[in-house]
Protein backbone atom coordinates (compact mmCIF):
# COMPACT_ATOMS: atom_id res chain seq x y z
CA UNK A 1 0.00 0.00 0.00
CA UNK A 2 1.35 3.32 -0.89
CA UNK A 3 2.71 5.38 2.05
CA UNK A 4 0.34 8.85 1.44
CA UNK A 5 2.80 10.72 3.64
CA UNK A 6 5.77 9.85 0.93
CA UNK A 7 3.78 10.46 -2.02
CA UNK A 8 2.83 13.72 -0.52
CA UNK A 9 6.41 14.76 -0.07
CA UNK A 10 6.98 13.46 -3.82
CA UNK A 11 4.26 16.30 -5.26
CA UNK A 12 6.23 19.15 -3.08
CA UNK A 13 9.03 17.85 -4.47
CA UNK A 14 7.80 17.61 -8.40
CA UNK A 15 5.81 21.13 -7.44
CA UNK A 16 9.50 22.79 -6.12
CA UNK A 17 11.45 21.37 -8.78
CA UNK A 18 9.01 22.65 -11.89
CA UNK A 19 8.59 25.86 -10.05
CA UNK A 20 12.47 26.42 -10.07
CA UNK A 21 12.76 25.64 -13.86
CA UNK A 22 9.93 28.19 -14.63
CA UNK A 23 11.45 31.09 -12.70
CA UNK A 24 14.68 30.23 -14.58
CA UNK A 25 13.07 30.11 -17.79
CA UNK A 26 14.72 32.97 -20.08
CA UNK A 27 12.08 35.38 -22.10
CA UNK A 28 11.79 34.46 -26.08
CA UNK A 29 11.45 37.37 -28.56
CA UNK A 30 7.44 38.38 -28.31
CA UNK A 31 7.07 40.41 -31.94
CA UNK A 32 9.09 41.95 -34.38
CA UNK A 33 7.66 44.61 -36.31
CA UNK A 34 9.98 46.63 -38.74
CA UNK A 35 7.19 48.79 -40.90
CA UNK A 36 9.59 49.09 -43.63
CA UNK A 37 11.85 51.30 -41.53
CA UNK A 38 13.65 53.59 -43.86
CA UNK A 39 17.14 52.73 -41.19
CA UNK A 40 16.70 49.44 -42.64
CA UNK A 41 20.78 49.57 -43.65
CA UNK A 42 21.68 50.88 -40.43
CA UNK A 43 22.89 49.28 -36.95
CA UNK A 44 21.01 51.54 -35.04
CA UNK A 45 17.93 53.26 -36.42
CA UNK A 46 16.99 56.70 -35.74
CA UNK A 47 13.42 57.41 -36.44
CA UNK A 48 11.58 59.18 -33.70
CA UNK A 49 9.17 56.66 -31.98
CA UNK A 50 10.89 53.50 -32.57
CA UNK A 51 10.68 51.22 -29.71
CA UNK A 52 12.13 48.10 -28.70
CA UNK A 53 11.66 46.21 -25.40
CA UNK A 54 14.34 44.48 -23.26
CA UNK A 55 14.90 41.92 -20.46
CA UNK A 56 18.02 42.08 -18.52
CA UNK A 57 18.65 39.30 -15.71
CA UNK A 58 21.51 38.71 -13.74
CA UNK A 59 22.83 35.33 -12.54
CA UNK A 60 21.55 33.65 -9.31
CA UNK A 61 18.21 35.80 -9.80
CA UNK A 62 20.15 39.16 -8.43
CA UNK A 63 17.93 40.77 -11.55
CA UNK A 64 15.61 40.95 -13.46
CA UNK A 65 13.64 43.66 -15.07
CA UNK A 66 12.14 44.71 -18.53
CA UNK A 67 13.00 47.83 -20.01
CA UNK A 68 11.86 50.20 -23.01
CA UNK A 69 14.10 51.91 -25.01
CA UNK A 70 12.92 54.83 -27.02
CA UNK A 71 13.88 57.15 -29.79
CA UNK A 72 12.87 60.75 -28.49
CA UNK A 73 12.50 63.53 -31.23
CA UNK A 74 15.59 65.11 -29.86
CA UNK A 75 19.15 65.49 -30.16
CA UNK A 76 22.13 66.54 -27.83
CA UNK A 77 25.05 68.24 -28.54
CA UNK A 78 28.55 66.42 -26.91
CA UNK A 79 31.70 68.32 -27.34
CA UNK A 80 30.08 69.56 -30.45
CA UNK A 81 28.82 66.71 -31.87
CA UNK A 82 25.22 65.82 -32.09
CA UNK A 83 23.61 62.55 -30.78
CA UNK A 84 20.45 60.83 -30.79
CA UNK A 85 18.67 61.00 -27.94
CA UNK A 86 16.66 57.71 -26.42
CA UNK A 87 14.79 57.12 -23.45
CA UNK A 88 15.96 53.72 -21.47
CA UNK A 89 13.48 53.41 -18.57
CA UNK A 90 16.09 51.29 -16.56
CA UNK A 91 19.50 53.75 -17.15
CA UNK A 92 18.00 57.03 -17.76
CA UNK A 93 18.76 59.19 -21.12
CA UNK A 94 20.87 57.81 -23.41
CA UNK A 95 22.84 59.18 -26.23
CA UNK A 96 24.13 57.85 -29.44
CA UNK A 97 25.89 58.69 -32.89
CA UNK A 98 26.59 57.37 -36.18
CA UNK A 99 29.52 58.22 -38.36
CA UNK A 100 29.54 56.49 -41.77
CA UNK A 101 29.83 52.89 -40.29
CA UNK A 102 30.93 53.88 -37.22
CA UNK A 103 28.98 53.96 -33.71
CA UNK A 104 29.36 55.99 -30.52
CA UNK A 105 27.65 55.79 -27.46
CA UNK A 106 28.20 58.34 -24.71
CA UNK A 107 29.00 56.56 -21.13
CA UNK A 108 26.24 58.24 -19.16
CA UNK A 109 26.62 56.08 -16.15
CA UNK A 110 30.48 57.91 -15.64
CA UNK A 111 30.80 61.76 -14.61
CA UNK A 112 32.92 62.32 -17.27
CA UNK A 113 31.20 60.95 -19.78
CA UNK A 114 33.33 59.86 -22.49
CA UNK A 115 32.00 59.46 -25.96
CA UNK A 116 33.08 55.33 -26.82
CA UNK A 117 33.28 53.94 -30.10
CA UNK A 118 30.96 50.64 -29.34
CA UNK A 119 31.13 49.32 -32.80
CA UNK A 120 32.99 49.56 -36.18
CA UNK A 121 30.94 47.58 -38.64
CA UNK A 122 33.87 48.05 -41.53
CA UNK A 123 36.32 45.96 -39.28
CA UNK A 124 37.49 42.74 -40.28
CA UNK A 125 36.69 39.49 -37.61
CA UNK A 126 39.19 39.66 -35.01
CA UNK A 127 39.85 42.75 -35.23
CA UNK A 128 40.13 44.86 -32.15
CA UNK A 129 40.04 49.17 -31.23
CA UNK A 130 40.32 51.10 -28.22
CA UNK A 131 36.81 52.47 -28.31
CA UNK A 132 37.62 54.56 -25.38
CA UNK A 133 38.91 55.19 -21.74
CA UNK A 134 37.27 56.39 -18.21
CA UNK A 135 39.43 57.62 -15.85
CA UNK A 136 41.50 54.26 -15.38
CA UNK A 137 39.22 51.90 -17.47
CA UNK A 138 39.68 50.99 -20.37
CA UNK A 139 37.55 49.52 -22.85
CA UNK A 140 38.20 47.56 -26.24
CA UNK A 141 36.26 45.97 -28.42
CA UNK A 142 36.86 43.16 -30.75
CA UNK A 143 34.75 42.03 -34.09
CA UNK A 144 33.89 38.40 -33.49
CA UNK A 145 31.47 37.41 -35.60
CA UNK A 146 30.07 38.69 -38.99
CA UNK A 147 26.71 36.06 -39.17
CA UNK A 148 24.75 36.96 -42.86
CA UNK A 149 21.76 34.99 -40.95
CA UNK A 150 21.51 35.07 -37.08
CA UNK A 151 18.18 33.23 -35.97
CA UNK A 152 17.09 33.85 -32.59
CA UNK A 153 13.94 32.49 -30.81
CA UNK A 154 12.91 31.82 -33.91
CA UNK A 155 13.26 35.15 -35.46
CA UNK A 156 15.88 35.67 -38.43
CA UNK A 157 18.15 38.53 -38.25
CA UNK A 158 20.44 39.85 -41.18
CA UNK A 159 24.07 41.10 -41.56
CA UNK A 160 24.29 40.48 -37.37
CA UNK A 161 27.77 41.75 -35.75
CA UNK A 162 28.97 40.13 -32.95
CA UNK A 163 31.37 42.53 -30.91
CA UNK A 164 32.98 41.82 -27.66
CA UNK A 165 33.33 44.67 -25.36
CA UNK A 166 36.39 44.34 -22.29
CA UNK A 167 36.74 46.80 -19.63
CA UNK A 168 40.25 46.78 -18.11
CA UNK A 169 40.87 48.53 -14.91
CA UNK A 170 43.93 50.62 -14.45
CA UNK A 171 45.74 46.76 -12.67
CA UNK A 172 45.11 45.08 -15.82
CA UNK A 173 41.88 43.24 -14.63
CA UNK A 174 39.14 42.67 -16.37
CA UNK A 175 35.95 44.72 -14.92
CA UNK A 176 33.52 43.79 -17.81
CA UNK A 177 33.25 41.18 -21.24
CA UNK A 178 30.14 41.15 -23.07
CA UNK A 179 28.95 40.10 -26.25
CA UNK A 180 26.50 42.34 -28.24
CA UNK A 181 24.73 41.01 -30.95
CA UNK A 182 23.71 43.87 -33.31
CA UNK A 183 21.53 43.45 -36.17
CA UNK A 184 21.18 45.51 -39.69
CA UNK A 185 17.97 47.15 -39.54
CA UNK A 186 17.60 46.23 -35.96
CA UNK A 187 19.98 47.32 -33.49
CA UNK A 188 21.05 45.37 -30.38
CA UNK A 189 19.10 42.17 -30.44
CA UNK A 190 21.24 40.45 -27.36
CA UNK A 191 24.04 40.73 -24.93
CA UNK A 192 25.73 38.63 -22.98
CA UNK A 193 28.87 38.20 -20.41
CA UNK A 194 29.92 38.77 -17.44
CA UNK A 195 29.84 42.33 -15.45
CA UNK A 196 31.98 42.10 -12.25
CA UNK A 197 32.19 38.89 -12.36
CA UNK A 198 28.23 38.44 -12.65
CA UNK A 199 27.05 36.18 -15.00
CA UNK A 200 24.01 39.15 -17.10
CA UNK A 201 21.88 38.94 -20.29
CA UNK A 202 20.52 41.93 -22.07
CA UNK A 203 17.48 40.31 -24.97
CA UNK A 204 15.39 42.02 -27.23
CA UNK A 205 11.66 41.11 -26.32
CA UNK A 206 9.58 43.26 -28.63
CA UNK A 207 10.23 46.27 -31.53
CA UNK A 208 8.38 48.56 -33.22
CA UNK A 209 10.46 50.54 -35.73
CA UNK A 210 8.46 53.66 -37.39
Amino acid sequence: MTNPFFTMKKLLFIFCVATALLSCEKPKIESINTNNSRDSLTYQPKVAGSLWKYNRSAAGGLSNVDYNFIRLTTDTLFAGKPFNTYSNDADGTQYLRQDGDKYYQILTASSNKPELLVLDALRNVGESWVGGVNGTDTYTYTMKQKLPVYTLDGFTFKNTLVIQQVRTNGSGNTTLNVDTYYAQGVGVVKTEGTVSGIGVTVKLITLNLK
